[in-house]
């Protein structure tokens, strides 16, 4: 049975000013509770122990500087009995797999119609799991051995290398040094991986590499 919105207490975690007012409207326009908003993990923090008792955070998973991995994995640690629900661009099968382990009982895509969050908080914050139909698409997929295909199955070995050394942290002119290759020429494999894995951007490339390596180490 889904609880009443009304009763319903979310907090937001975006660093988008645009998204994050376009939410907090939307969201109060269905009848929840908007108890706090807030930009990074700090700003989560605060509200978490400040605010009256959270039900459910909405978390963005690319951050300014920091990823929403964290403060999924901060709310798990601190605070267990806040549900947590992903609202992201990403729809690799890697960020869906890893907002799961870190405890997220709901993930849906930012290309979803908005109802969709709607009906996401409302069944994750009753219990239930929950997948946008684009997020649960890419799991089935992936579980059925049809989805997207792996960084290594897709990337030359040099294109492979450079991405598996930004999943260890290590910055473009230590990559550059380690291959023996410049640093313009480590931006162009950049540029050819962010194409290849369909990535918006150099951050979301650097967060989606450390997410790999982590899923690696793990398996």
């Amino acid at each position: 049975m889904i609880k009443d919105k009304a009763a319903t207490r979310v907090i937001l975690v975006d660093d988008h000013p645009v998204i994050r007012q376009g939410l907090s409207g939307l969201l109060q326009d269905e009848g929840f509770q908007i108890v706090g908003i807030a930009s990074n993990i700090s700003e989560t923090v605060e509200l978490l122990a400040k605010t009256p008792p959270t039900d459910v955070a909405v978390v963005d998973l690319s951050l300014e500087n920091e990823s929403g991995f964290d403060v999924l994995a901060l709310i798990r640690k601190e605070t267990p009995k806040v549900t947590t629900v992903v609202y992201s661009v990403h729809e690799d099968i890697v960020n869906v797999r890893r907002a799961l382990k870190l405890g997220a009982m709901g993930y849906v895509t930012k290309r979803e119609d908005p109802e969709v969050l709607v009906d996401c908080i409302n069944k994750a914050h009753a219990g239930e799991r929950y997948l946008s139909p684009r997020a649960a698409h890419f799991l089935a997929d992936a579980l059925a051995g049809n989805g997207e295909k792996a960084p290594d199955e897709v990337l030359s070995p040099q294109e492979m290398q450079v991405y598996t050394l930004m999943g260890k942290g290590i910055a473009t002119p230590d990559i550059a040094d380690s291959m023996g290759i410049s640093a313009r020429t480590v931006e162009t494999y950049y540029s050819r991986i962010l194409f290849k894995l369909g990535l918006p951007g150099r951050r979301d490339l650097l967060q989606h590499a450390i997410e790999y390596a982590r899923l690696s180490s793990e398996s």
